[in-house]
């Protein structure tokens, strides 16, 4: 069976599609280790303008890459994010966080 990929199709799964960027990854990769690199992304690609983005990005980067996460302080984290970041990026960077969370538990035990 095949669907679209439009912005409605992943709203039961409590996704959306963003900018439609698709990664895929193999059985021997790690979601921690797909969503790090996401994180990088998005603390490279952040402006500066505003401290959630600015800063989170770069707080949740070295979060997740401790051997434990400390999953409250993360989600306290992007709690902040998108609150009070400025622009879309600071408001998603923290999806992939709450995915891994979410989906990939025993990946941040």
């Amino acid at each position: 069976m095949t669907s679209p990929l439009d912005f409605d199709i992943l709203q039961p799964y409590g996704c959306f599609i963003g900018s439609a960027a698709v990664m895929v990854f193999g059985d021997k990769d790690k979601a921690r280790d797909m969503a790090l690199n996401v994180m990088h992304f998005f603390e490279h690609e952040s402006c500066g303008q505003c401290t959630p983005c600015r800063v989170g990005t770069s707080k949740a980067a070295k979060l997740m890459q401790s051997k434990s996460c400390d999953q409250d302080t993360l989600e306290d984290l992007a709690t902040v994010m998108v609150d009070a970041s400025i622009c879309g990026l600071g408001q998603a960077a923290p999806n992939p966080i709450r995915c891994i969370a979410k989906y990939f538990p025993e990946e941040v035990a």
